[in-house]
């Protein structure tokens, strides 16, 4: 069916519709290699003359509704099924129908064309998606490495025994056996600070608790020193947390940089 659409009429000649001519394809109407993987997952049949121009993209959006969103009765599919000069008044009311932006559709306007056939093909991707979670058709992959736990990536578990001992010597509070690794360094830095307290001869500023900024108003002097206690903490977390997230951006950045990825991971259900 969709290979007949726009076929050679009587005599031998291409029909034309869809508001542009036969298969004066330019470069800029090369889909992008992304979108061309999804339509591949969707097993979309035409995959080596999807692009954007005139009836190959007509028979996407058309292959889209019919085959996979489905939004439209059959019956209210017929304007989508000419190819004319009014299809892609059609079409425009169909992507604001799904709530997909298409102001100034048209053959002419490729960014357009294709903002509007990346946000179809997502839809159709999310609605197989959908139904093959509802219907239990998803096996669950193992986690790969990088998608460990904390847990999992914990360095310095073997020295928890030797800091508690250590700790203990000090009348500190000990590690529980699952400590994390930033717990394991802290601990560490109050073992220094005790085996080797600051130099008073030194040129560091000791840490005044009194001047240290809570951020309110507080009458009480012990109550404003626990504040600034638990602020400067607070701070410290952040600035660890900070450290986390530049962490996970650059294994994102290396995974997406890396050009050998296997694009086969973007198929629907694996």
């Amino acid at each position: 069916f969709y290979s007949g659409k726009g076929g050679k009429g009587e005599g031998g000649a291409t029909t034309s519709g869809g508001g542009g001519g036969g298969d004066g394809r330019q470069p800029m109407d090369t889909l992008p290699g992304a979108l061309v993987r999804k339509l591949k997952a969707l097993n979309y049949p035409e995959i080596d003359n999807a692009c954007l121009n005139g009836q190959a993209y007509c028979k996407i959006v058309l292959w889209l509704e019919e085959e996979k969103i489905r939004l439209y009765d059959k019956i209210d599919r017929k304007p989508l099924r000419e190819f004319n000069k009014a299809w892609y008044t059609h079409a425009a009311d169909y992507a604001k129908d799904l709530g997909v932006p298409a102001e100034g559709l048209s053959e002419r306007d490729t960014a357009v064309k294709l903002r509007v056939l990346n946000a179809l093909v997502n839809l159709a991707v999310h609605d197989i998606y959908r139904d093959m979670v509802e219907a239990d058709g998803l096996a669950v992959a193992p986690p790969t490495a990088s998608a460990m736990s904390d847990a999992h990536k914990q360095r310095l578990q073997a020295l928890i025994p030797s800091v508690n001992r250590l700790l203990e010597a000090y009348e500190l509070p000990t590690l529980p056996g699952d400590a994390l690794d930033a717990d394991t360094v802290a601990a560490l830095r109050c073992i220094h600070t005790r085996v080797r307290p600051p130099n008073e001869d030194s040129r560091r500023t000791p840490l005044d608790v009194d001047r240290l900024p809570t951020g309110m108003h507080i009458d009480s002097p012990e109550v404003r020193r626990a504040a600034a206690v638990l602020r400067l903490l607070h701070g410290l977390e952040l600035q660890q947390l900070q450290v986390n997230i530049n962490h996970v951006i650059n294994e994102l950045q290396s995974l997406t940089a890396d050009p050998k990825t296997d694009a086969r991971l973007g198929r629907v259900g694996r």
